[in-house]
C-alpha cells in the first residue's frame, strides 16, 4: 500500500512540473499558469489563440482502474502521458440488473439503492483531487438517471414501461436521481468545481413513445445537471450518441453546461464544431472523429486533422476532443492530438 501511495505521489509531482508555461511558453504577460487557469480564460474568452486546450477520454481496461488506487493511479499516469487541460474521472460503478419485469409485482418491489451507493468512485476523486485539483479542474463525470437506469432495467424494459408503466419507471428513476445527487453534493463538499454532465435518452430510436423525452429523461437530466451547475466554475454537457443517433439537438440548448460535446453527425448529416457553437452559443469540445485518425492513423494524421479542426472552427470556441471515448487509441496518439492543439499558433 505505503509503495502505491508512494507511486501516487511521483505521479502527482511530475504532473505539477509538467504546466502549460513549460509547453506554451507565450510572450505576452499575464498567461495562464496552470490548467485550471487556462479553462478559465478559454471559457471566458481571453485565452491567446495560439493554445487551444484539448483532453480526450478512455475507459480505464482491468477491474482494479475502477476503483480505489488503482483508478488514482489510472487516472494520474493517463493525465501525465497525455498532458490534458482537464482530468475527467470516469463514472465506472454498475448497478445490479433487475429481473422479471414483465410483472407489475417486480416493479411494485424496487427499492431505492443506497443513497450513498457512488462512495467508492467518491473516493476515487476525494483523493485524485488531494494530489492534483489546486492546479487542474477534476471533472467527476456524472451519468443520467437514465443512463443509470439502463444498467438494472434494459433498454426494452424501460421503453416498455415509459408506454404501460410510466409511473413507475418515473419513481424508480428518481431512486437513481437520490443516489446521484449524493454523489454530486459530496463532490462539491471536497472542493470539486466541475462535472462532465452526460445524457442519453433523447436519440430517434425512442421518438415512437410518446412524451418519452420530455417526460422521463429532460426532467431528471435538468435535476441532476442544474446541482452540478450551480456554483461550478466548468462544467462541459456530453450529448452521448454511444446507443444511438440524433436529428435534432434544440431540445438541448436549454442544457447547462459551460462547453458543450456533442455528436458529429445528425441522421446522416454532418454536424461540425461551427454548427455546435452557433446553435448552443458556447464553446464546443470536439473536432476530432472516434472512430478515424485518433484510432488507427499515424501521429501525423492525428497532428494534421487537429490542425484542420482548428482551421475550421471558430477562433477561440474550439477545445479539441472526440464526440465520445476513445478506449483503443494509442496513447501516442492521443498525445499528439493534444500536444498540436497545445501548438496551435506554433506555425503562424
Amino acid at each position: 500500500m505505503c509503495k502505491i501511495s508512494n507511486f501516487l505521489r511521483c505521479l502527482a509531482a511530475a504532473f505539477a512540473g509538467l504546466l502549460v508555461i513549460s509547453s506554451c511558453q507565450p510572450e505576452s504577460k499575464g498567461f495562464p499558469t496552470n490548467k485550471k487557469e487556462i479553462m478559465d480564460a478559454f471559457v471566458a474568452g481571453t485565452l491567446d489563440e495560439s493554445y487551444v486546450p484539448a483532453a480526450f477520454f478512455i475507459h480505464f481496461p482491468g477491474r482494479d482502474s475502477k476503483v480505489g488506487e488503482g483508478a488514482v493511479r489510472s487516472h494520474l499516469n493517463y493525465l501525465l502521458q497525455t498532458n490534458a487541460d482537464i482530468l475527467k474521472v470516469q463514472f465506472e460503478q454498475r448497478v445490479s440488473k433487475i429481473k422479471g419485469l414483465d410483472k407489475q409485482e417486480t416493479w411494485d418491489s424496487i427499492k431505492a439503492i443506497p443513497t450513498d451507493f457512488y462512495r467508492p468512485t467518491f473516493e476515487v476523486i476525494k483523493k485524485l483531487n488531494e494530489y492534483v485539483g489546486k492546479d487542474v479542474y477534476i471533472l467527476p463525470t456524472v451519468y443520467s438517471p437514465y443512463q443509470v437506469a439502463r444498467q438494472s432495467l434494459g433498454d426494452d424494459n424501460i421503453a416498455k414501461a415509459a408506454v404501460e408503466r410510466p409511473a413507475d419507471l418515473k419513481r424508480v428513476l428518481g431512486y437513481y436521481a437520490t443516489a446521484l445527487e449524493w454523489f454530486v453534493n459530496a463532490c462539491k463538499e471536497i472542493g470539486i468545481e466541475g462535472f462532465y454532465m452526460t445524457t442519453q435518452g433523447g436519440e430517434m430510436k425512442y421518438y415512437y413513445i410518446p412524451g418519452f423525452f420530455e417526460e422521463q429523461i429532460k426532467p431528471f437530466d435538468l435535476q441532476i445537471m442544474n446541482l452540478c451547475q450551480k456554483d461550478s466554475k466548468l462544467t462541459i454537457l456530453h450529448i452521448c450518441d454511444w446507443e444511438g443517433t440524433y436529428d435534432d439537438l434544440t431540445r438541448y440548448v436549454d442544457y447547462p453546461g459551460d462547453i458543450v460535446n456533442t455528436p458529429l453527425v445528425l441522421n446522416g448529416t454532418p454536424f461540425t464544431v461551427t454548427d455546435g457553437e452557433k446553435l448552443f452559443k458556447r464553446p464546443i469540445l470536439g473536432g476530432l472523429d472516434r472512430h478515424k485518425e485518433i484510432i488507427s492513423g499515424t501521429t501525423e494524421d492525428v497532428e494534421n486533422v487537429v490542425k484542420k479542426a482548428i482551421a475550421d472552427a471558430p477562433k477561440g470556441r474550439i477545445m479539441i476532443g472526440a464526440e465520445c471515448t476513445v478506449s483503443s487509441a494509442p496513447i501516442e496518439n492521443i498525445h499528439a492530438a493534444v500536444n498540436a492543439a497545445h501548438h496551435a499558433g506554433a506555425e503562424k
